[in-house]
């Protein structure tokens, strides 16, 4: 029933174009890739030319948790999902009880009012509609892929990084409206370019820098450099390939072709658009392929 639903709320977002462009999940032509090649080609173009970039990596506290049913059900219906649709997500996410058991003690029963089925077919899409209008007046560049959140923009003047701060002044407004809480402890400010070390915040705590930061599987770190990810690429292929080895007994082709195309090369393959052009010697237009090959047997691409 839920799959059935689904389409439905999909082909309505398609149509009516409910969701903004700045979110790539559930929406036809985009996914993790165009998240991250987005927020990439943003953040290289400005410090290639010189400029200083700064990245807000915000990230929600129990996000899919604390997410409030009344909230909700009005954005659908601000949205203009029917009423029949709107009826059976009411059913499905209201009248719930819980309580807690410990050691034989039992708490009360509390109605559930917030929160929706993670893991389920309908979580990631209710709360992508619930957090459609994040960006609403924001100024700077906002990339979102279900909960993960990333605020960008050039921060080689007074302006701009003043223009950073009122869109964090913004995103903490909207969660205190929305009734949702940001992790503080795992928002970080990822500095690019020379000389930038500007504090910011959010609500009343001072946002901490880091060198790098891990991205939809991928390691951004403030040079730009893709190398150490792909040494961890392959440094984790080589892991799985070490797996079969001991695993398999009998390495027939027939057996071993297909666990190497279902668990090695999907992890050689994911994001390759973007780390690839990243240098030179990573196989680029115009470099020597025998360099990209020396570059790869160093890196210690796996080998059957």
């Amino acid at each position: 029933m839920e799959q059935v639903l689904l389409k439905a709320m999909l082909r309505h977002m398609e149509d009516g174009e409910v969701i903004r462009d700045s979110q790539h999940d559930f929406t036809k032509g985009k996914s993790c890739l165009t998240n991250l090649a987005a927020l990439y080609g943003s953040m290289t173009r400005p410090v290639d030319k010189g400029r200083t970039m700064d990245v807000i990596c915000v990230d929600f506290c129990k996000a899919f948790d604390t997410l409030p049913h009344n909230i909700l059900l009005s954005k659908l219906e601000k949205h203009g999902f029917d009423g029949w649709s709107i009826r059976w997500l009411r059913n499905l996410l209201e009248g719930r009880s819980q309580r807690v058991v410990f050691n034989g003690s039992m708490s009360t029963w509390t109605p559930v009012t917030s929160g929706v089925p993670q893991g389920s077919i309908l979580g990631r899409v209710l709360f992508k509609i619930f957090i459609n209008d994040l960006d609403s007046k924001i100024e700077c560049n906002l990339n979102k892929i279900v909960d993960d959140t990333k605020l960008s923009a050039a921060a080689d003047t007074p302006e701009g990084r003043d223009a950073i701060q009122r869109d964090l002044d913004k995103l903490e407004k909207w969660a205190c409206v929305n009734l949702m809480r940001f992790n503080q402890a795992k928002c970080k400010v990822l500095h690019l370019g020379w000389g930038n070390q500007h504090q910011y915040r959010l609500g009343d705590e001072g946002l901490e820098s880091i060198p790098a930061e891990k991205d939809l599987g991928v390691l951004v770190d403030e040079k730009k450099d893709m190398s150490h990810q792909c040494v961890l690429i392959a440094q984790k292929a080589n892991n799985i390939v070490g797996c079969i080895k001991k695993s398999v007994v009998r390495r027939l082709r027939e057996g071993i072709l297909p666990l190497y195309s279902a668990l090695v090369r999907p992890q050689l393959e994911s994001c390759t658009v973007l780390e690839t052009p990243a240098q030179e010697r990573h196989g680029a237009v115009g470099a020597d392929p025998e360099e990209g090959c020396k570059h790869d047997q160093r890196a210690g691409t796996p080998l059957l």
